[in-house]
């Protein structure tokens, strides 16, 4: 279990690159980063319940 949830978080970790890296600042916006720490939120709170 806790591997699958490790691959999880690898799938999730590399989708948000992938985002943050093709954002273009002139146009991103205070909203897309609010859901961007979101995603690093639950990406935190994930990796916390694997390690307990």
């Amino acid at each position: 279990m806790a591997n699958e949830s490790l691959n999880e978080i690898k799938e999730k970790l590399s989708d948000f690159i992938e985002e943050i890296e093709s954002v273009n600042p002139e146009t991103t916006d205070i909203a897309d980063i609010d859901e961007w720490l979101a995603i690093l939120d639950q990406l935190e709170l994930k990796v916390k319940s694997i390690k307990s």
